[in-house]
């Protein structure tokens, strides 16, 4: 009993390890080939390039490091403590593999407070230097976050309909043994509203923002700052991901029997062509519905609420009609 029980645990340590390092890595890549998708569908023509955001970030670290001395302790920590904050709701969202340490954590709301606690953790980095455009800027960008509250509160009553116990784990699991067609529009109407409300990159004013909230940090401080946000990006589109596509995830036992880790490396391959797709759906929002005279987070926000209320009526009157 005692040997199965630890190479189960050693699986899935395995296995964190390597989602974590997968997500890790490729955030900066799927924000570049985000707006260089957006970039053409604005009518630019260029190659793309996966690597360019980690440059920007290499370029970032190796800055001279600046600290107003008004809050220098704060801005030393915050930017940290917003990269750790976002490590843990990514390490809690099922990329392509479930069964991994606290997977029944992935509650959307533990989920969703962290990802919160990480933006806030950047606003009071940009609040912390005393500085007055810096300053205006994160007050700003607190408000626009409030935004998102009712949006995440009524997609946990959604999803708390649709799921056997409220966790993306358990959606994935229930999608293998089960039927989604019933709740498949509800999810991917979920999966709009967070996508709207939580990734900023559909939003090129919020990107302007969050610019001006930095541009008083250099060096190490601020590639953390950047990176931390475009895994808060990253994260909002992985939670959109599983909730759309729950049966390109692969379960533990499905590990174990699969020859060679085809099972495992395929579930990757499909974690890629999904998260590409996503991408693609964030710079489509980003150019066609978020558009020039419109990039505020009031009509985000609205637009999500929208998302989120069709989610429930469809999903009542799915339930209705059985």
């Amino acid at each position: 009993m005692v040997a199965p029980f630890l190479a189960a645990r050693m699986q899935a340590l395995l296995l964190a390890g390597w989602h974590m390092a997968l997500v890790a890595l490729m955030a900066p890549v799927w924000i570049a080939l985000l707006r260089w998708m957006a970039t053409c569908m604005q009518g630019g023509r260029r190659l793309p390039d996966p690597l360019a955001h980690w440059r920007v970030l290499r370029h970032a670290w190796r800055q001279a490091g600046v600290r107003s001395a008004a809050g220098a302790q704060v801005t030393a920590v915050a930017p940290w403590l917003g990269l750790a904050a976002g490590l843990a709701g990514a390490g809690l969202v099922p990329s392509f593999c479930i069964g991994l340490p606290g997977s029944d954590l992935s509650d959307l709301l533990i989920v969703g407070g962290l990802l919160e606690m990480a933006f806030l953790a950047l606003v009071v980095t940009a609040l912390a230097a005393g500085l007055a455009r810096p300053g205006h800027a994160g007050l700003k960008a607190a408000c626009m976050g409030i935004m998102i509250q009712p949006v995440l509160l009524l997609v946990c009553v959604v999803l708390g309909l649709c799921l056997p116990d409220g966790t993306l784990a358990g959606l994935v699991r229930q999608a293998h043994v089960a039927d989604m067609n019933v709740v498949r529009v509800p999810l991917a109407l979920v999966a709009a509203a967070l996508v709207l409300a939580g990734v900023e990159e559909s939003d090129g004013a919020a990107l302007r923002l969050f610019a001006t909230m930095l541009e008083d940090l250099a060096g190490p401080d601020r590639a953390v700052a950047l990176y931390a946000r475009d895994l808060l990006a990253v994260v909002w589109m992985m939670v959109a991901r599983d909730l759309v596509w729950p049966e390109g995830i692969v379960e533990p036992d499905l590990v174990a029997r699969s020859w060679r880790g085809v099972s495992l490396l395929g579930a990757m391959g499909l974690w890629a062509a999904h998260m590409l797709l996503a991408c693609g759906c964030v710079a489509g929002l980003r150019v066609f519905v978020v558009s020039a005279g419109r990039q505020h987070a009031g009509w985000r926000a609205g637009l999500a609420l929208l998302c989120a209320l069709m989610a429930g009526v469809l999903l009542f009157a799915g339930r209705g009609a059985d």
